[in-house]
């Protein structure tokens, strides 16, 4: 079984600093074959862009990393997996020594390389690199100490894939990496459920009260949806949303889904039902509060 690949590679803007040596470096075949590519996109002028671009030992150059943005954007868009892990697999590995100067590029060509390695095998492995994408991906600060948007929604379509991913694989009874795996990943970028846990907990509102220890009460429940229970469909969605001064969701918008928009309607209208309820009704207000902003709510879909 094979999940329908649905990623979008964001265009993206080449950092001008690389080192004066590697813009030296000879990448004029590199360079005619990305332009005849762009002009005609065909099997023979991708082949002769890849042929280039693998005949290349050199140092990245703006030139290089450009001509792997451009095979990316086609083959992440493209119907070929195979295509896809090609490129996003030797994409990775170029931009891998100049990760700090362009960290988006190589975070998404990383993440696009999982993709493509599990819709070809479905293997492990692949759910091992999305929790290190993921886990990169949620650790990156930029120069002035903060997130950018890009970062967080890397963070997002990695966790969604590796849930999609787990659901496969449960559903399939097929052994795979399990949660404490994963977390022990994510731990070693501080992006464990628990670290996260843990900050969160540990914020205040204005008048200095911490968020009510509690549960989400999930009714109506979650249930797969039956338009897809005879196509043996799984994935994933990951919620973002707030709760109000009585515990009620509100405002649940989608930050990922795997397969994209397959499952977004369905999430959106039963969790927006649901309610938080605190261990301890008295201390709302008092000792603790109940509204929240930015609760993420993940859920997976998967036959049983």
């Amino acid at each position: 079984m094979r999940i329908l690949l649905a990623f979008c590679l964001f265009v993206l803007a080449i950092a001008s600093d690389f080192d004066g040596h590697a813009q030296e470096l000879d990448v004029t075949d590199i360079v005619t074959a990305n332009d005849a590519f762009s002009a005609a996109r065909s099997k023979t002028t991708r082949d002769a862009l890849m042929g280039a671009l693998s005949d290349y030992s050199g140092d990245a150059t703006v030139e290089s990393v450009n001509a792997y943005v451009t095979l990316l954007l086609h083959d992440g868009t493209g119907e070929s997996s195979e295509d896809l892990y090609q490129s996003a697999t030797a994409a990775t590995a170029h931009f891998e020594p100049v990760a700090d100067i362009i960290p988006k590029q190589y975070l998404e060509a990383r993440l696009l390389a999982a993709i493509a390695q599990f819709n070809i095998n479905q293997v492990p492995e692949a759910m091992i690199e999305m929790a290190h994408v993921e886990g990169r991906a949620r650790a990156y600060e930029d120069e002035i100490g903060e997130r950018p948007d890009w970062a967080k929604t890397l963070e997002w379509k990695a966790d969604a894939w590796g849930m999609a991913m787990d659901a496969y694989f449960d559903s399939a009874r097929e052994d795979h990496p399990d949660e404490s795996e994963i977390q022990a990943i994510l731990a070693g970028y501080n992006a464990d459920v628990a670290s996260r846990n843990a900050r969160a907990d540990r914020s205040l509102d204005e008048r200095g009260l911490p968020f009510c220890a509690g549960r989400m009460i999930q009714r109506p429940k979650m249930r797969y949806p039956a338009g897809y229970a005879n196509r043996g469909r799984f994935g994933a969605v990951i919620l973002e949303l707030d709760l109000d001064s009585e515990g009620q969701v509100i405002n649940p918008r989608v930050r990922a889904s795997v397969p994209e928009g397959v499952f977004d309607e369905k999430s959106l209208r039963v969790v927006g039902k649901w309610k938080f309820k605190p261990d301890d009704r008295r201390a709302v207000g008092v000792s603790c509060r109940l509204e929240r902003a930015n609760l993420v709510q993940p859920l997976t879909f998967a036959l049983d």
